[in-house]
């Protein structure tokens, strides 16, 4: 019995398991957070709802509200905004990125420009990637604080890390902008994938070495197996490494690894699936974004109650920052409070889907097929490009003593 009872101890001797908060809130939230977008997806897939009313409630449920988790934290703690007021005010310009393009897209078409909408289309192309671009870079900074939670130090395995999940983010992503038929036709591409040729009598195998089938693939679907390939190529590189580290008596880091188990193989099975083509641009950012939503908002919430509402703080001194989370409930209804007003503003004005509009803003004409919804979208897609903009500077736990305090990542 002693024997049996000896060998558990064995493997966690062998497995450094440091939480950001702890392993029950972790595991549910930065980790189990994941299931919510496996279950959004088996909605469209599986069950086959209608995804505007649900991408409605979801992001006035918790995408909007962590818009709201960035304004609690900056703009309403005073000491933030004291010493980032150059950053948080001149991040406000964002809200005009959208109206310049409208305005640079009315100037060319005075000038009688064919292409004067592309500065419009130019726009969103660049909004959707920094969307995109902002979820990774998200999800890297807590594989950043796995790896210092764990001392997970050795140079290959940052490299190792950071490649896999760069590449089982940004590879996916790219297999999806070249097979969903909304997305090719906004890069001018047929709206579905060529036909792959007809595969040799030999089979697939000798499809690998038949220079007539590989001849006849179009490029696209050299991108997705080339990238498939290289994902693959990541996860294998990734597990030896492993392999390497129990064979010298090195410690692996567990949190990192169920972590990037639970991210990599998500955005690869939304990014591949089938099923994701019949999903609305709307749909594919729910399935996507609900993941980092809950993280967001979980991170949030553990360093408010660090920064806030720790024994003895001096509440005073941040402003209007501890009212607000004060306790869950109230944080909640806050920032959905703000999600409302956002979201039900924008859906009366026909810029968001979800409601019945009261204005049918896309029924006025600014100039050419320009309509006034692009004005008012443009503007309101400042809340998100203001997001994107300030986490790249408020999160660098590297350059902030009292960040790393909040997060308990030192005394």
């Amino acid at each position: 019995m002693d024997r049996l009872l000896s060998v558990p101890q064995k493997v966690t001797a062998r497995v450094s398991a440091h939480w950001i908060i702890n392993r029950r809130m972790d595991l549910a939230w930065f980790i189990g957070g994941a299931g919510a977008a496996y279950a959004l997806f088996f909605v469209h897939a599986g069950l086959g709802w209608d995804m505007v009313g649900i991408w409605f409630v979801w992001v006035v449920l918790l995408d909007s509200p962590h818009f709201f988790s960035t304004i609690s934290r900056t703009f309403f703690d005073r000491q933030e905004l004291q010493e980032r007021r150059r950053l948080l005010l001149g991040s406000l310009a964002w809200y005009l990125a959208g109206p310049a393009a409208v305005g640079l897209a009315w100037a060319l078409y005075a000038l009688d420009v064919a292409a004067y909408q592309r500065p419009w289309h130019l726009f969103l192309i660049f909004f959707g990637l920094w969307a995109y671009w902002h979820i990774v870079r998200q999800h890297y900074g807590f594989l950043r604080l796995y790896q210092k939670k764990n001392d997970d130090t050795h140079p290959l395995d940052a490299r190792l890390d950071s490649a896999l999940l760069y590449g089982g983010l940004l590879l996916p992503f790219l297999v999806f902008i070249i097979r969903h038929p909304d997305v090719r036709v906004q890069l001018g591409l047929s709206e579905t994938l060529p036909l792959y040729p007809a595969l040799p009598e030999a089979g697939r195998l000798a499809a690998l070495v038949d220079p007539s089938y590989l001849g006849a693939l179009a490029w696209e679907h050299w991108v997705v197996a080339v990238s498939a390939a290289l994902v693959g190529t990541l996860a294998i590189a990734f597990v030896l490494r492993q392999v390497l580290r129990v064979q010298e008596g090195e410690k692996i880091n567990g949190p990192k690894m169920l972590f990037l188990l639970a991210v990599v193989p998500l955005h690869v099975y939304v990014c591949f699936s089938p099923a994701v083509l019949t999903a609305s641009l709307l749909a594919f950012s729910a399935f996507i974004t609900i993941y980092h939503d809950i993280q967001y908002h979980a991170i949030v919430w553990f360093h408010h109650r660090n920064r806030y509402h720790r024994p003895g703080v001096n509440q005073r001194q941040y402003g209007l920052a501890p009212k607000v989370s004060k306790n869950l409930l109230t944080y909640f209804g806050c920032g959905i409070f703000f999600a409302l007003i956002f979201r039900l503003l924008g859906c009366t004005f026909d810029v968001h889907p979800g409601c019945i509009p009261f204005v049918i803003s896309s029924d006025v004409q600014l100039f050419g097929a320009i309509h006034t919804d692009a004005l008012l979208k443009g503007f309101m897609l400042g809340f998100p490009l203001q997001h994107y903009f300030i986490d790249q500077f408020i999160w660098k736990t590297s350059k902030s003593k009292a960040l790393r305090k909040d997060l308990k990542l030192e005394d």
